[in-house]
């Protein structure tokens, strides 16, 4: 999660922790309209006199579909899918096998064709069979999305042509991860333009800059590519803004306040941008490398040039552009609002979950969550002493070793003994440059290519707020997190596509990965443990429920008040205002960490609770990564046989 959106809540949970004495003792308001009825649960409620009341809806009406106006156009945007026919099966035994690692490496080679698509994924392309493409980025093209349909009719054709039974278990585990993503793919097709590209806390606008500043750079043939990428930005926000033209055009743009935020965050890229990092860190990488005097001054001014007459200009066309639009939102930015709203957000749901879940499935399970929690939350927060409770409510804990690089020495000791041995991971450490800290989190890792696990990079930042809990942010970035979890799967997955990943299954591991390592330390574990019950209650599960209310439900800001006021009375609207921006921006922004983290914890809680007596954790956690990225409920039916298989 980004750091500064869980540093405000942070903020407000000390609001919350400090009338906890009060709120311990009260029950949410009660409501006059009828309530639902309770829906069985993953995770039944303990219960309680004082849990919330069984309606969490602060609307309490059943959802409907939201009828398309004639004011907001919905016309065919793209040629009408075609029903697809299952093939025949003909290859069985050895050929299917083949013919399945075909299609993957097919799959993996599609659409490279820029440079930023495989910059960060392949060290040498010729290896692979690639080439270097000689487009830095490409620009937006609507019939993409004609051929994203045509390709995925090509795979799901392929699969039916393919003997399941001949697979052995890796393969078959694969088969059914591509054909799951794929049919999703398919179900989605023609649902564009209900999601803004360009936002100030996840958009390529932010993440660009980031990117380019971080570039490493081993030889000049780096540096040439740089500057290739460097000089399609403006072009390409040109592009992009083509799409949210056509956004607006169907009424589906940013509401004005949220429309402003994105515009300051492209004007405070290009506005006063002498001595910008873009070009003091483009010259520390030149000057370190081993080139001769004329060269790096020559690459300096290149960089300089393009600066000044793309990236920049780029950006300040793209923020003048946007400005167009304002006026043109004819929603307050709930996706149910748009037409076939609430169809494409359960499919978008999906996707970001990493599940096959309904809406109504995904609320009855947060509902249990929510529910339960907030019991023991009060309950666990009723135990502790006063040093305890201080400790909770200021949300300072100091959980490092002392510095960075100790804190990940001691994550590379403390897994050991839990976690499969992977010998020396090799990383390389960049300092986030002075300029860059404001917009950058404590810690991050930049994922190593396919073909070379050295190329590991922790990226830290020196003056970050969070350095005093930085054990947390290593073992969530690096040991056993991000960094281990993409060299084990680089090392031991026979495939490609699963060597990458979606975001719920990397951010469940490694939000995983946090907790287990504190429970390796001296921590106060009560401490620990009732702090992150706060932060799963109201950071992941009830923030992930608010994102399903307003993008699937219709619920107003007021309604979000409404509902943090049922648990925290009082402080409901300064909950709201710190939620609402993100989430009308970014549909779906919490939604990876909240089931990703439920997921991979209860895949693997589920077999220690099996299979504990017999099977170390290390064999467990094996047994996890072995399978690969994958949708949960394809994990959760193969865990047995992998965890079986590990003897």
């Amino acid at each position: 999660m980004n750091k500064t959106i869980r540093n405000k809540l942070r903020v407000l949970g000390c609001l919350v922790l400090s009338a906890s004495i009060i709120l311990a003792a009260c029950r949410p308001e009660e409501t006059t309209t009828k309530k639902r009825k309770k829906r069985k649960t993953t995770q039944e409620p303990t219960e309680t006199t004082d849990e919330p009341s069984e309606s969490t809806d602060p609307t309490d009406t059943e959802p409907t579909d939201t009828e398309p106006t004639d004011t907001m156009p919905d016309p065919t945007l793209y040629p009408p899918a075609t029903a697809r026919d299952p093939k025949d099966t003909i290859y069985f035994g050895a050929d299917a096998k083949d013919k399945l690692h075909e299609l993957d490496e097919e799959i993996f080679k599609e659409g490279r064709t820029d440079i930023i698509s495989l910059i960060y994924d392949v060290e040498d392309p010729e290896k692979l069979g690639l080439e270097w493409p000689t487009v830095g980025i490409e620009p937006y093209n609507m019939d993409a999305e004609v051929e994203n349909y045509e390709f995925s009719v090509h795979v799901l054709d392929t699969l039916d042509e393919i003997d399941f039974d001949s697979l052995e278990l890796e393969d078959q585990i694969l088969y059914e991860t591509i054909k799951s993503d794929y049919e999703l793919s398919l179900e989605t097709y023609g649902m564009d333009f209900y999601l803004g590209t360009i936002n100030d806390l996840t958009g390529i606008n932010v993440e660009l800059p980031i990117i380019f500043a971080t570039m490493n750079f081993d030889d000049q043939a780096d540096v040439e590519r740089y500057l290739t990428i460097l000089n399609d930005v403006g072009p390409y926000y040109d592009s992009m803004f083509e799409y949210e033209k056509k956004r607006a055009e169907l009424g589906r743009s940013y509401p004005d306040e949220i429309l402003k935020k994105v515009i300051e965050s492209l004007e405070a890229v290009y506005t006063d941008h002498d001595g910008n990092y873009m070009y003091t860190t483009f010259e520390d990488r030149i000057n370190a490398m081993d080139l001769d005097a004329s060269t790096k001054q020559d690459l300096i001014a290149r960089n300089k040039e393009i600066l000044d007459t793309s990236f920049f200009p780029g950006y300040e066309r793209l923020a003048e552009n946007m400005k167009t639009l304002y006026g043109t939102a004819m929603t307050n930015g709930n996706v149910c609002d748009m037409p076939r709203g609430k169809e494409f957000y359960e499919k978008y749901f999906q996707y970001r979950s990493g599940t096959h879940l309904t809406i109504d499935e995904a609320k009855a399970i947060l509902e249990g969550l929510i529910q339960q929690e907030f019991t023991d939350f009060y309950a666990a927060l009723s135990q502790l002493n006063s040093d305890q409770y201080q400790q909770v409510v200021s949300g300072d804990f100091n959980y490092t070793t002392g510095s960075f690089e100790s804190d990940v020495e001691f994550c590379r000791d403390a897994i050991k003994s839990d976690f499969p041995d992977l010998g020396e991971i090799k990383y390389s450490v960049y300092h986030i440059p002075e300029a860059m800290a404001e917009y950058f989190s404590p810690a991050a890792y930049m994922s190593t290519p396919y073909d070379d696990i050295t190329k590991n990079v922790l990226m830290i930042n020196d003056k970050s707020s969070g350095l005093n809990d930085m054990l947390t942010t290593v073992a969530h970035e690096a040991l056993p997190g991000h960094m281990y979890q993409a060299v084990y799967h680089m090392i031991y997955m026979n495939n490609y596509y699963q060597k990458g990943g979606t975001t719920a299954y990397k951010e469940g591991w490694s939000t995983y990965s946090e907790d287990y390592i504190i429970k390796l330390t001296d921590y106060d574990q009560v401490v620990y443990d009732t702090y992150d019950l706060y932060i799963d209650l109201l950071n992941y599960h009830m923030w992930a429920y608010v994102d399903i209310g307003v993008h699937y439900d219709g619920w107003t800001k007021d309604d979000v008040a409404d509902y943090f006021n049922q648990y925290f009375p009082g402080i409901g609207s300064g909950i709201a205002d710190e939620m609402w921006d993100t989430t009308v921006e970014i549909p779906c922004y919490v939604t990876p960490y909240c089931f990703g983290n439920y997921y991979c914890s209860k895949i693997i809680n589920d077999a220690v609770d099996k299979y504990g007596n017999e099977y170390t954790m290390s064999e467990i956690h094996a047994a996890y990564l072995d399978m690969g990225p994958s949708s949960f409920d394809i994990l959760e039916k193969y865990m047995p046989l992998y965890v079986e298989k590990q003897h």
